[in-house]
């Protein structure tokens, strides 16, 4: 029997044990006056559902109704603070909506101490994030080296009011990049009182030691509101060796009574026979005090001999963080009718990470291989650095140093039954991010001397070299000369000019009142990535990196309607035209939505939109100068020809280092789609509500890298004649021409590694189509006792029921939602019991993370969750004592049997921070000013 995906919400959501809490008001607003509302004291009025006015993001009209026909959640102050959520990262990964794989503190890949925000899994730059209802300055390095994302790591938290999202398509009403969602981070407008408070963390298991102080002051003197905050954070970091669950390379969960193999600290080898040369038992003791007294005389088998670690884990798993954050919040009120307002926010942050040790080999070949004449044979080298030489844990660790700015000013007022708003939005962000890197002919030169010329026989550069060069520690000063600090200085800026209008009674009809917004915006985004021109010249052993600057412009205007056709049925039109001018390039776009409210009773509302959206190419992906990755790809073609009997996983070609180069496009096009969701809301009484929601967004022409496992797929069905079913290929076709021009192999006649792969190519492509589908389902329940207290529990559920991708027109569509190589979350979901006695309240919430793949594609692993803590006392209204256990049960990362790859667990979905402590103490002082 085939059910309804409305059906199917309702049956998951009575098996559901965990979801989010919450008495989240959904709606549609005005974000330009979404901080005037009150969405945490947002109740019912009576026992019918008849709600309290609010705004709410999603649109530009004032309405009257918490729900609107698209869902919006509102995640308030006292939502953040008792669900043990300390930064805007942990706000957002709260979602259950959160299903996709991000970039965590302790993945040390292009954006590192950034955080970015993820709605349905389709990535960072398909969610639109707003801070006060304006647009907010790109993070100025790309996401996967690919795109721009806005960076949330420097919003406030203990200045949120409260945060709202809109899942679902807003191009009609945001324009470009509203495709999988809207998150609105509010800041306290106007305060009462002046307040200070104090928060200090720690953890179990060692590091991640923090500490925020928190002070602001405001409210109103004559015809004048204002705030003013500040927030210091600093936070020590986590390193890899602190979690015992992936302290060593024995914590491998597929050992399974074999020995663990060591990283090769000290290594020498002959490429040509793949066999280590062997240093000897004496030669590895001597340099067993290294890396905290971990390097000893290991095998590897069918290689040999070499001095290894198991234990040099040194990376970072949450980074060393220094916030100074700043901001002010004004309005003047010049007529009873018109103010004049600003809003600005400052940051300063010095952050430190890194991923471990560097190391070397020699770059003289793209092997790595030099013919040493003492030997009269091919070698290659390696050492990894360890933290005795080069200073220290501390010498290990990259820096970014940032600062961010922005400034939202305007006045706004009202003529007649017209209100009006014209603002002026300025943000910029600009970051050094340095990374100590080995100066390849440096390196070259002091562990294997001069060069000797070429020898005739095999091509390669000749040395004469001392082994006892390689086999011994150098001194801090030895590593410091043949290294050195390669910067990035990148910069965004955005900036725009808004005029709304709106009108809530254009004029009557039976029904009601039409309601009416327009708006009209102009603005620009300019970025700049500025890389050391060594990177780009090979000069850095294992160190790459992309430039690219360019700027764009853009216009749009718009216009929305809301109209009651009857008295329990409104919809809501709206259309708007967004223009983008890049590089001599102009391109435009027109989106529409329609949505619709029917109210059959009192107490049920049935709700749906309908809209188009679209998403213009990013600066990044237009501008991006050539760039270079290491990639770990899979040689199909050498697995299918030289091992055609073992499986992809276990063939000697797996997982091969390949460097790749990547460009930006200036002929990209618009990624265009629709979007579309139906459900409904049900709240019997002021205590209960049920919402669920089927949501649907397809995307055309979506942007995305050409997929490097894709190409190597078909190079080897180009180079073999058929694919792995059997169809015949014809390597002239067009298909196979182009693949081929972009993958780079070795000859067949090279003496290392002959035949294998050593270089791939991309660029981004339109693709032909995504899709994304699924169900929201939450309910919530107040129950006031007479002598025992106010309990209230909240459950929310997000299932993905659908997501495909197709890269051409022609192309089979793939089922990424149940692709053993696709690591987001099928389903999210998460929970709360709250407690309220007198002044005392606590709080459980809890949050369930669905299956993922198995490391080995052979099925999946099973779900886990986990549970935060919180409780508090109020003193009396002026002072308050908070404290937190985040992750009470100190759950490791879910892990994976089959996942033989450090650290063993999906580092994009889990963290291994473990069990978190946190005491907050605040106080109020008096009223300041007064009218």
């Amino acid at each position: 029997m085939r059910h309804s995906p409305l059906y199917l919400a309702l049956a998951v959501l009575g098996c559901v044990c965990l979801s989010t809490p919450v008495a989240f008001a959904a709606a549609e607003a005005q974000a330009e006056t979404a901080a005037t509302a009150d969405a945490s004291k947002s109740k019912a009025k009576d026992s019918e559902t008849q709600l309290e006015a609010v705004t709410v993001t999603g649109s530009r009209i004032p309405r009257a109704n918490i729900e609107g026909p698209s869902p919006v959640m509102v995640i308030t102050a006292s939502d953040i603070r008792d669900k043990g959520l300390t930064s805007a990262y942990d706000i957002v990964r709260s979602l259950t909506q959160s299903t996709g794989s991000v970039q965590t503190q302790q993945f040390q890949g292009f954006t590192p101490g950034a955080a970015q925000v993820d709605l349905r899994g389709l990535g960072p730059n398909y969610t639109l994030v707003l801070l006060n209802g304006r647009r907010m300055a790109d993070f100025p390095l790309a996401f996967n080296a690919q795109s721009n994302f806005t960076d949330i790591a420097n919003i406030p938290v203990s200045l949120i009011e409260r945060v709202e999202v809109l899942s679902g398509g807003a191009s009609a009403v945001y324009g470009s990049d509203a495709v999988s969602g809207v998150v609105n981070f509010i800041l306290k407008e106007k305060a009462e009182y002046s307040e200070v408070n104090y928060r200090v963390g720690d953890t179990e298991d060692g590091g991640g030691f923090s500490q925020r102080l928190q002070a602001s002051t405001g409210g109103s003197v004559g015809d004048f509101d204002f705030l003013v905050g500040v927030e210091l954070l600093k936070q020590n970091p986590i390193f890899q060796y602190q979690r015992d669950y992936q302290d060593s390379l024995w914590d491998d969960p597929t050992l399974n009574g074999r020995n663990a193999i060591a990283s090769r600290t000290f290594l020498r080898w002959n490429p040509a026979a793949r066999t280590y040369i062997d240093p000897g038992q004496a030669t590895c003791d001597a340099l067993s005090d290294l890396n905290f007294g971990s390097v000893h005389y290991a095998f590897r088998p069918g290689r040999g001999y070499y001095c290894g670690s198991t234990e040099a884990l040194y990376g970072t798993v949450q980074a060393e963080r220094k916030n100074a954050i700043g901001y002010a919040s004004m309005t003047y009120h010049l007529t009873p009718d018109i103010n004049l307002y600003g809003d600005f926010q400052f940051a300063r942050t010095r952050a430190k990470f890194g991923g471990g040790p560097n190391y070397w080999s020699y770059t003289g070949s793209p092997d790595n291989t030099f013919f040493n004449a003492q030997t009269g044979a091919l070698e290659s080298w390696q050492r990894i650095f360890t933290p005795e030489e080069v200073g220290g844990l501390d010498a290990i660790l990259d820096y970014n140093r940032d600062r961010t700015a922005s400034m939202n000013v305007g006045i706004e007022g009202s003529l007649g039954d017209w209100h009006y708003d014209a603002g002026y939005a300025h943000s910029a962000f600009h970051i050094v991010q340095a990374h100590r890197a080995i100066v390849a002919a440096d390196a070259d030169r002091f562990f294997l001397g001069q060069s000797q010329g070429v020898d005739d026989d095999t091509g390669y550069t000749i040395f004469s070299p001392d082994p006892t060069r390689l086999y011994r520690p150098l001194t801090q000063a030895e590593y410091n000369s043949i290294s050195r600090f390669t910067p990035i200085n990148a910069d965004t800026r955005a900036e725009s000019f808004t005029l709304t209008v709106d009108n809530g009674e254009l004029f009557e009809m039976p029904a009601g009142p039409v309601g009416v917004a327009a708006v009209a915006e102009y603005g620009t985004q300019v970025y700049s990535m500025r890389i050391d021109p060594d990177v780009l010249a090979n000069r850095y052993f294992g160190w790459t990196g992309t430039g690219g600057a360019g700027a764009r412009s853009h216009y749009a205007v718009g216009a929305e309607f809301r109209v009651p056709l009857h008295e329990t049925l409104n919809i809501t039109p709206a259309a708007r035209y967004d223009s983008y001018s890049f590089g001599g390039n102009t391109t435009g776009k027109e989106t529409a939505s329609l949505g619709a409210e029917w109210r059959p009773l009192d107490s049920l509302l049935v709700r749906g939109s309908a809209a188009t959206s679209f998403r213009a190419p990013d600066l990044h992906y237009l501008y991006a100068g050539p760039s270079g990755a290491y990639y770990t790809l899979t040689d199909y073609y050498l697995c299918r020809t030289r091992e055609p009997d073992v499986p992809t996983s276990e063939c000697e070609f797996d997982a091969i280092s390949v460097k790749g180069t990547r460009t930006g496009s200036t002929n990209l096009g618009n990624e265009t789609g629709r979007s579309f969701t139906y459900g409904f809301v049900w709240s019997p009484s002021s205590n209960f509500d049920l919402s669920v929601d089927y949501y649907r967004i397809e995307l055309d022409n979506a942007i995305t890298d050409r997929d490097l496992d894709e190409m190597l797929q078909t190079e080897a069905d180009c180079r073999i004649g058929q694919t792995l079913g059997g169809v015949a290929m014809d390597i002239n076709s067009p298909t196979c021409r182009e693949v081929l021009t972009l993958i780079h192999r070795n000859p067949d006649s090279a003496l290392v590694n002959p035949g294998q792969i050593n270089g791939a190519n991309t660029y981004p492509i339109n693709a032909s189509a995504m899709l994304n589908s699924g169900i929201d389902a939450s309910v919530n329940y107040r129950w006031e006792t007479a002598n025992a207290g106010t309990f209230k529990f909240g459950l929310n559920y997000t299932g993905v029921l659908k997501y495909t991708y197709q890269q051409f027109e022609g192309d089979p569509t793939q089922n990424i939602r149940d692709d053993l190589g696709y690591n987001n979350l099928r389903s999210r979901a998460s929970g709360s019991v709250e407690w309220t006695y007198g002044a005392f309240s606590t709080t459980l919430f809890g949050q369930r993370y669905g299956s993922l793949p198995k490391r080995n594609q052979s099925g999946r692993y099973g779900p886990s969750a986990t549970y935060n803590l919180s409780a508090s006392y109020a003193f009396n209204e002026n002072a308050k004592l908070s404290v937190a256990i985040d992750n009470v049960r100190n759950t490791p990362p879910h892990r994976d049997s089959t996942n033989d790859r450090y650290p063993y667990y999906d580092m994009f979905q889990f963290d291994p921070i473990g069990r978190q402590y946190f005491v907050e103490f605040s106080y109020r002082f008096g009223v300041v000013g007064g009218k």
